[in-house]
């Protein structure tokens, strides 16, 4: 009879052993799953560092986009023509309106008239815009209508590479631009909102100064100047 008690004494105090160790054991992996995993708090910041890492190196590599323009297509050549113009003329009245008459026909105008009458001379000093393609049209029909030439004088500019230049330059801002407002919609905190500000402020400083560069040139392509001067002697008494 002490046989079967000893063993069923065993089989008891085996599964109270089992029972108490299956808890640690179990509490002990759950443990080990939840330091192995970050909080949801510490993946979010490291993904969002990650991103202005990446928007960073993004502005920094902007220039080396738009620093290689394709050379197998380059643009029509940018040039300024500029003339200087004294004619003497018989009969002033006369020689204004047909100048007037000239210009109408070449879509041209006055950009500033100025009329000088003293007991010497009378005087137009005249500055014309015209479209480019007409300004020659302009000097040969000057030439020929039977004023006297004084003075002739005509300069032609190429600013092809400094229109360029200004072009590139101005592509690689509004990229840096671009990328710091992406950066400025991503910032958590007040610093990094001023910080990227104080970037953005010259950006658009400098752009805009750019883009008044650019239309003065292209309004200098454009249209070519002539400043002239015509004017009659009288008889001085």
């Amino acid at each position: 009879m002490k046989a079967p008690f000893l063993i069923i004494f065993v089989f008891l105090l085996l599964a109270l052993i089992s029972c108490n160790s299956s808890p640690n054991e179990t509490m002990g992996s759950v443990a080990s799953e939840e330091s192995a995993a970050p909080p949801a708090s510490v993946q979010s910041g490291k993904m969002a560092e990650m991103d202005m890492a990446e928007d960073g190196a993004a502005v920094r590599d902007e220039s080396t986009v738009v620093n290689n323009p394709n050379p197998s297509t380059p643009g029509p050549k940018k040039i300024i023509k500029d003339g200087h113009m004294t004619v003497k003329s018989a009969n002033i009245v006369e020689s204004k309106k047909a100048l007037d008459e000239v210009l109408k026909g070449l879509k041209a105008y006055y950009e500033t008239e100025e009329l000088q009458n003293n007991d010497h001379q009378t005087s137009f000093n005249l500055r014309i815009r015209i479209p480019s393609e007409n300004f020659e049209q302009l000097i040969s029909a000057i030439e020929s209508g039977g004023d006297e030439i004084m003075h002739k004088s005509v300069q032609t500019r190429d600013v092809t590479e400094q229109y360029t230049d200004i072009e590139t330059r101005l592509a690689n801002k509004r990229g840096y631009l671009k990328r710091y407002k992406e950066l400025l919609g991503k910032a958590n905190t007040i610093k990094d909102i001023l910080s990227i500000e104080e970037q953005i402020r010259p950006l658009e400083e400098e752009i805009e100064s750019q883009e008044g560069r650019l239309r003065y040139l292209s309004d200098q392509v454009a249209f070519s100047t002539l400043n002239m001067t015509l004017y009659t002697e009288k008889e001085y008494i």
